[in-house]
């Protein structure tokens, strides 16, 4: 089962105007409630937001070093959120890391200064 704040491998396809594409990695936001039940549910999208490793200039980032399989110090932006097909999400490739309870608060922070 994914579970809140493990990072994937995501294929986010073809680049289309400003959205991200190919595969990277992305951090699941979606609750785990909603994760436990992903697998069963007609409707299997699951909420992520995908990394880059441009620092770009925007108040909406939580840093994230490189470490365990995540090979480069990457940059979530939050206002990146998107619901994707479970599909989507490389599970067979494994965890790539997995978000500090801080960055997890970091990233839930700058998520809620969205809305």
């Amino acid at each position: 089962m994914i579970r809140q704040g493990e990072i994937y491998l995501v294929n986010f396809g073809k680049k289309y105007n400003s959205e991200l594409g190919k595969v990277r990695p992305a951090v699941i936001i979606q609750n785990n409630f909603l994760n436990k039940f992903v697998q069963e549910s007609t409707f299997k999208n699951v909420l992520v937001i995908p990394l880059t490793t441009r620092d770009i200039e925007t108040e909406y980032k939580v840093s994230i070093r490189k470490r365990d399989k995540l090979l480069q110090d990457s940059y979530i932006i939050t206002n990146w959120i998107c619901a994707l097909d479970l599909t989507h999400i490389l599970t067979d490739k494994g965890v790539l890391t997995k978000l500090t309870e801080n960055e997890l608060q970091m990233l839930k922070k700058r998520i809620c200064a969205l809305m």
